[in-house]
Order: structure tokens, then sequence, then C-alpha cells
């Protein structure tokens, strides 16, 4: 006998021996047992996941001579021997691609009339059937809305939506899901006890994975390993041969992105490019793993949504501790960003290390809470004075996504001390600033006074001996280089001999209008960064 490949070979013979579409099986069983069949079926779904198989199961049922129409076809009566060979007369598989034209479906619906030659009923299979034109559709209304007694259709399509609703209305559809990866293991490995096969758990698990969803495409994987590597295959192989990522490699990546080591990442890479992997299917097995991981973060429980081995789940678990779920959110959003620009580059390995390196310079995000408490613990600060400010932390660190910035008070920097040592230390300071704004003149007049205190928001100077020359101008001048050290609530006073307290500068209006240009450069002294423009441009910030 010739050789039969493993899709063929382990075709499922009964509604029993189907996997992963229960809901449809039982279904159709029930309908049979009951004898409430329709005269017209759509199976949809994706490739490999068993609408021909369960046609052709239907098929034997309706015709089989025990009993038929049954739910459990014997498979052993001549009938369902020949639908099993493809030779039964009565049951026509018809490929919707090559058979699309109306003069196809005229044909047909001339000897749809006549009786069955052999079995009960005539069974019509019609194979992507979204491929038929418009005109064959149309001509195919009428028989498929009444056809003979005899008569029943079975219409299998991949792409349901290309079905005109005219027809869809007009049968009864059952929708076929992808096979669960953990379903397609299971299967593999009875498959693999039966042929006498000794591949590990692991290596059947990349085959399950890489399906998608389609136990024929798994069952194909299956023989191409085999033929390669024999009896005895190993995990890595079947990553190598499939050009699938081996999960040790997706464990690692993740592991050196959380961690922040680039020359561990750098080195999976090389590795992975050495082999000859596909680069570009390495990066979407790590948005998977990604995937998994923010699920063992979020959702510990949540073990049967993630379809990999014990091992890898709990080492899932593991790096999923060492990280928040708004970080593990933000890398998702990141690689998910960057998908589109990796599929286009004409160098995918120099655009994923690129985009890999990003990942692990990519800042924790503080939580919106947090970040808000912090601010308010700081306006509690800057609002109750220097003293309170001097003793508090004055600095707050903000994260948001990939900018970092840092707010410092600026009462903590004019905090107020009653020392001598202390009260010179913070005047020099103060000539120093006003000498480094190229206020020649009045740096030499204030050489020779001497601070006073820092109390209720006022800067207490004595005056030298040269201050009686001082213009208006300067004291308009030494107001605002007092507001700009010290802070925007500060005033000078100046204390003579005859009046310590007659000539004391007011402070600004309580209802003066604000200059936005003076605002912005408050608030950066206060908060530090730089302005930004709505379309994310630099903005100067005079």
């Amino acid at each position: 006998m010739s050789y039969q490949v493993l899709a063929r070979k382990w075709r499922p013979q009964n509604f029993e021996e189907v996997v992963g579409q229960e809901p449809i099986t039982r279904t159709l069983q029930n309908a049979l047992a009951q004898g409430r069949i329709a005269h017209a079926f759509l199976f949809s779904g994706p490739r490999g996941t068993g609408k021909t198989s369960v046609a052709r199961i239907l098929a034997k049922a309706l015709n089989c001579l025990t009993g038929g129409p049954t739910p459990h076809p014997c498979n052993n009566c001549q009938v369902c021997k020949d639908i099993t060979a493809g030779s039964f007369l009565d049951v026509l598989e018809i490929d919707g691609a090559s058979n699309r034209g109306i003069d196809e479906v005229r044909d047909l619906r001339e000897k749809i009339k006549y009786l069955p030659a052999q079995g009960k009923f005539k069974i019509y299979i019609i194979d992507e059937v979204h491929m038929l034109t418009p005109p064959a559709f149309n001509a195919l209304l009428k028989t498929l809305e009444e056809p003979p007694a005899h008569a029943v259709f079975i219409l299998a399509t991949t792409e349901a939506h290309k079905v005109p609703v005219t027809i869809l209305s007009r049968c009864q559809r059952y929708d076929f899901r992808r096979i669960p990866t953990g379903v397609i293991q299971e299967q593999l490995e009875k498959l693999a006890r039966q042929e006498g096969w000794a591949i590990d758990s692991e290596g059947l698990a990349l085959i399950a994975r890489a399906a998608e969803g389609g136990l024929r495409d798994a069952q194909g994987f299956l023989d191409q390993v085999v033929t390669f590597g024999g009896d005895k295959v190993t995990a890595s192989e079947i990553a190598r041969i499939l050009g699938v990522t081996e999960h040790g490699a997706l464990l690692g990546a993740l592991s050196a992105i959380l961690t922040r080591q680039a020359p561990a990442l750098l080195e999976i890479i090389e590795e992975l490019y050495t082999q000859g992997q596909d680069l570009k299917r390495f990066y979407q097995d790590l948005i998977l793993y990604l995937r998994h991981l923010l699920l063992a973060g979020l959702h510990p429980e949540a073990r049967h949504l993630v379809a990999v081995a014990d091992s890898e789940w709990e080492e899932l678990c593991r790096l999923a501790r060492e990280a928040s779920p708004p970080h593990l959110h933000n890398l998702m959003s990141v690689l998910l960003q960057g998908e589109e620009d990796l599929r286009r580059v004409p160098q995918p390995r120099l655009a994923l290390e690129v985009l890999l390196l990003k990942l692990i310079h990519l800042e924790p995000v503080l939580p919106l809470a947090q970040w808000l408490k912090r601010l308010e613990s700081l306006e509690r600060r800057l609002e109750a004075g220097p003293c309170v400010a001097s003793e508090a932390p004055a600095r707050l660190e903000i994260h948001r996504e990939e900018t970092q910035f840092s707010v410092e008070s600026p009462e903590a920097a004019a905090a107020e001390t009653d020392s001598p040592g202390g009260l010179e230390a913070r005047w020099q300071e103060f000539l120093r600033f006003v000498q480094n704004k190229k206020e020649g003149p009045l740096y030499g007049k204030l050489s020779q006074c001497r601070l006073l205190g820092l109390s209720d928001h006022r800067v207490r100077l004595a005056p030298g001996k040269t201050w009686n020359a001082v213009s208006q101008r300067h004291e308009v001048r030494l107001q605002e280089l007092v507001r700009e050290f010290f802070g925007p609530q500060y005033a000078i006073e100046i204390e003579t001999a005859e009046s310590p307290k007659a000539r004391k500068t007011p402070a600004a209006a309580p209802g003066k209008t604000l200059d936005m240009a003076e605002l912005k450069q408050q608030a950066l002294e206060v908060f530090g960064g730089e302005w930004l423009s709505p379309a994310g441009k630099k903005e100067d910030s005079d």
C-alpha cells in the first residue's frame, strides 16, 4: 500500500473522533437521532478544523446500512467503506474554486432530480463555496431552498462573509472554531504513541503552537519532523525545522528586558540570527509570550488561558513578580506599535535590536494616583512656606512613559536659618547670582550691604555706605532678582538707621495680569523639564 500522510491516515471516521468541535458534533448527532435533518448545511471556519471530515461523517450517518440515518455510523457496511474510500456514487464532492460558473450549477440542477443509485440520500459537498460567481449563486438559490427530498447540500467555506446572505438564510450554519493548543498537543501525543515515536512533550507543544488552531496543519508538521529526525526528535531540532522560536529563547529575552540586561538580549538575537531563525517570527512569538506574562501578572489563576507547559508557566509567574502590571502594559504597547515598522524595514535584525533596546531603557510607569498624591504633597509644602519645605523632602520624581521629570522646591533652596553663618552663606550665593546676571553696578552696591534676615517672605537688608546712590531703576531690578532667587512671594526691605522699615519695596499687585512668558519661566524654575508644543516639538522657554 502506498504511503499516506498522517492527516489522511488518521482522519476521523465518526463523530466521537472529531477533536475540538463538540458543540457541532453533538448537535448533528441529536438531529440524526430525532430525525430533524436539514436539507442544507453550511460549515464555516479556519482551515484544518474538521469541516470536510464532519461532512463525510454526516454523509455516512445518513446512508449507513445499519439503521441509517444514525448518529453512530458503523464504518463496516459497504456504504460506509465506499464513502471513506471516496467511491460512493451518491456522495459528490465538488470543488467550488474550479466549478464556480453558472454552467456547472445548471448541470447540478439537472442531475439532482434523479434518485440515489445506492444509498438513501444524495449528498452534495461543495468545498470553498465562497468561490462561486454571483450568477452561480443566483442559479443555486431555488434548488438550495427546496431541493428534492433525497438531496442534502453541505457547503464548506473558510470565508463565510463572502457567501451571499440569500444563501446563508437557506442553510443551517455551523461555525467551526480553532482547536485549542492543549487539545492539539494531546492529540499529537496520542498519535505519536500509536505510531511508536519518542517525541517529548516540549517538542509537541512547539508543533501545536505553530499549527495555530488547525489539527491538520499540526499533523503535517509532525510528519515533516519525523521525516527529518526519525523516531526521536528533540525540541531544539523541531524549533529549527519549523522555524519557530524555542521557549527558552523567549523567556530569556523577557528576563533580559525586565532586568535591563542589554548584552544578554543582543546575544539571544545573535544566536537566533546565526541559526537562520526568522527574526520576524521571533518578534511575533515574543509578543505572544509577553501576553502570557501579562496574564501571569494580572491573574495568576488564569492558567487555562495560556497554552504553555507547567514549567514555562512557573517561569512566567516568577518574571511577572519582577515588574508592575502598568510597566508590562507599556512594554506591550511599544511592541505592538513597532510590529508594522519591523515588517517593512529592509534590515529586520537592526530594527529588532533597536526596538528591544528601547524596551530595556523604558522607565517604569508611576501609577497616576501616586503621581497626583505626590503633586498634592508638594503643593501643600509650597503653600506652607519655606520652613515647612526645609523640613520635608524637596525632590519629587515623576515617571511618565519614557520621560523622567525632576521637580525641586524653590523654598528648599531659600530655607530660613537664624545663624549668622547661614545668613552670610546665603547672601554670598545671592551676590554670585547677581554677578552671573551681568549686573555690575548693582553688584558693586550690594557687595557693601549685609543680609539681616529672612522672615515672613521678606529679605531684610542693611545698606552700605554708597547705597544712597542707587537709582529707582536699580531698586526695581533688585526686586526682580530677589523674586527670581528667593521665590516669587518674596519682597526686599531696606532698613536704614533713621527708619528701619521706611523703604520697603511693595510686592506685585494682586490684580496684575500674568505674562505667559513669565509664567512659563516660573514653571520651568519650579518643575524643571522643557516645554513641548501640542505636536510634540520642543518650544523655546522664552
